[in-house]
């Protein structure tokens, strides 16, 4: 461990040395942030779509109890125990201490696939707003686990985080200003991928923005480069980007569960491809087509570890209208004539929407 990584970890860990395995580290961060957890000995140190990180406690016993409900401040300090083995005890406010002891602590480290995933919790601009969670979901996996955990092709997209005009389609409802700082970098990567897309107009618009990004000029031209993005001219440079996070996340493996929820996932899958093809779309898991609509299935998976009892993958559908039929996946949610998206979250709604013409709540 480096030594100034080590002086500033040791002060949410006593007890960590320079010589500590990397396990330790993660343990000190978790502490750092106040995020210790623990489930049948294993200690979740970062969590997403894209990967699962995690401290396993090997031949580990407790003494004393976890408050299982407690939300207070959290210390944690390491001792050697006996035959070699070693303590972590942990303190739960002022009245509350259990202590593990453990012969080992191991990182586990599982990278997956993560272009199938879709979470809707914001209205308006779905298909920017999944672009935005995936290059999001890649980032935080850089910035936790390390260069060693992306791909060259995710490096890539990394910056468009730092771009504010990309970044304002945030899938969550609070800005993402804070989490991902704009930077130089976020605008010179998202101009190299307009120039791949052949985009020039929205090239010529991120040139201007590199130059005049404080103040008015600074403002109008993030709010003209949001309304390209928003507009039917915004499909060059988002099906550039999709293809770039497809192809980089296909490259890893999907999860794996247990057979029977493997098998109940393949059932949701079938049963969905039998339903539309039931109602006159063509097509194959996850993207069917009837005419001027079509519909991209989005999956949420649960982890394979550490997941709560309550939930369990979820099918929603991005259901598109288009004038051209031959437009493209998604090409409903860019603004035109004749053009609509919406969010289904099942088939029953999606089929209601689609005999009235129009999505659910409008």
């Amino acid at each position: 461990m480096e030594r100034k990584k080590y002086e500033e970890l040791s002060r949410y860990l006593p007890g960590l040395t320079p010589e500590c395995p990397k396990a330790c580290e993660w343990l000190a961060e978790i502490f750092k942030y106040q995020v210790f957890e623990l489930k049948d000995f294993c200690v979740p140190y970062m969590m997403n779509d894209a990967a699962e990180a995690y401290l396993v406690f090997e031949d580990c016993r407790m003494t004393g109890e976890m408050l299982p409900d407690y939300e207070g401040e959290i210390t944690g300090r390491l001792e050697k125990g006996n035959n070699g083995g070693s303590m972590l005890i942990v303190r739960q406010g002022e009245d509350n201490v259990f202590t593990l002891h453990y012969r080992k602590l191991h990182c586990i480290q599982k990278l997956y696939q993560y272009h199938a995933i879709g979470h809707f919790w914001v209205s308006g601009g779905e298909q920017w707003r999944q672009m935005v969670y995936m290059v999001g979901t890649a980032y935080d996996k850089y910035e936790f686990l390390g260069s060693d955990s992306c791909s060259s092709q995710e490096i890539e997209l990394l910056p468009l985080m730092k771009f504010a005009p990309f970044r304002f389609w945030s899938p969550i409802r609070e800005s993402l200003e804070e989490r991902y700082p704009s930077s130089p970098e976020g605008a010179a990567c998202m101009k190299r991928l307009c120039s791949e897309a052949g985009d020039r107009k929205l090239e010529r618009l991120v040139a201007w923005y590199q130059k005049f990004s404080g103040g008015i000029a600074g403002r109008f031209l993030e709010y003209r480069i949001r309304s390209h993005l928003a507009g039917k001219k915004g499909e060059k440079i988002y099906r550039c980007i999709r293809e770039k996070i497809n192809r980089a996340s296909a490259a890893y493996p999907k999860r794996q569960y247990a057979p029977e929820t493997e098998a109940e996932i393949r059932r949701c899958q079938i049963e969905a491809q039998t339903r539309l093809h039931g109602a006159g779309f063509s097509g194959v898991y996850p993207f069917f087509q009837r005419g001027n609509l079509s519909v991209l299935a989005a999956e949420e998976h649960p982890f394979t570890v550490l997941e709560s009892e309550n939930f369990f993958f979820r099918i929603q559908y991005m259901v598109s209208v288009c004038p051209d039929p031959d437009a493209g996946v998604n090409s409903g949610f860019f603004r035109g004539r004749g053009r609509r998206g919406f969010i289904a979250e099942n088939l029953d709604a999606l089929f209601a929407a689609a005999g009235e013409g129009r999505p659910p709540g409008v």
